[in-house]
């Protein structure tokens, strides 16, 4: 299949994303030999999960650039196990540092009801591979795929936790009357909803290429807000604090 442009241009700011999402998540990890946060290591596990939809698009963009092929739609199987299988596994490490910062209380609980959910998703995903992968979703491009109903409840699911847990995480910082912590629960609070509009802008990219551009775009900088509101590196301080 030939690459159109809108592929190339879906796949560039595809990769684009996903590499900027990862070099954040090493670097998220790099903090925690120095630190021995539990929090920061579950963290920055958590951004590397959490973009996985992102690793199938552009992953399949570059075999079929660097084939000349079709990239995964010779082989859907590939394109769900990337993006679908590290779903339940991100949801379940992300409420585990969740809970390790609020509802201790609930922490059983809650990681219980995730993690089950996660489990009937994995088994439902994986039974579905390898009896017939049609039921799973369809490849319809190099870059793109259509997810069946069963997988598209889960994502919503997904982003609803995280833009609800995000949000309440995001208002403890805001509380503090430190600066530097109000400023890490205002850039938490821009990445979760910049997260969570630009994945629902990509549900609609396919009606104009501009509304894939804007939500690449506002993915990627989720992805620096999400840096920001963990790590705050001094440049990032210096240019939101100046004035204070």
């Amino acid at each position: 299949m030939v690459l159109t442009p809108d592929h190339i241009l879906n796949g560039v700011f595809s990769l684009i994303f996903a590499v900027i999402s990862v070099i954040i998540g090493f670097i998220i990890l790099s903090k925690y030999p120095k630190s021995k946060n539990r929090t920061v290591l579950l963290v920055g596990l958590v951004w590397l999960g959490i973009v996985s939809s992102w690793y199938a698009s552009s992953s399949s963009f570059l075999v079929a650039l660097i084939t000349g092929g079709d990239g995964y739609m010779s082989a859907p199987p590939y394109y769900f196990i990337i993006g679908a299988v590290p779903l339940p596994i991100t949801a379940f490490i992300w409420m585990d540092a969740f809970t390790d910062l609020l509802y201790r209380d609930k922490k059983k609980t809650i990681l219980l009801i995730v993690g089950i959910s996660g489990v009937l998703f994995e088994i439902a995903l994986f039974t579905l591979l390898f009896t017939d992968y049609n039921l799973v979703g369809t490849v319809t491009s190099p870059v793109d795929a259509e997810y069946e109903l069963f997988v598209t409840i889960y994502q919503i699911f997904l982003v609803i936790l995280v833009l609800v847990s995000g949000i309440l995480f995001a208002r403890e910082s805001l509380k503090s009357d430190t600066p530097e912590i109000k400023l890490k629960g205002k850039l938490l609070l821009a990445a979760f909803l910049s997260f969570v509009i630009g994945s629902l802008l990509e549900i609609l990219s396919g009606i104009s290429i501009a509304i894939l551009i804007i939500a690449r775009l506002i993915l990627i900088s989720s992805s620096i807000e999400f840096y920001g509101g963990f790590i705050l590196p001094q440049w990032m301080e210096k240019l939101f604090l100046r004035n204070k």
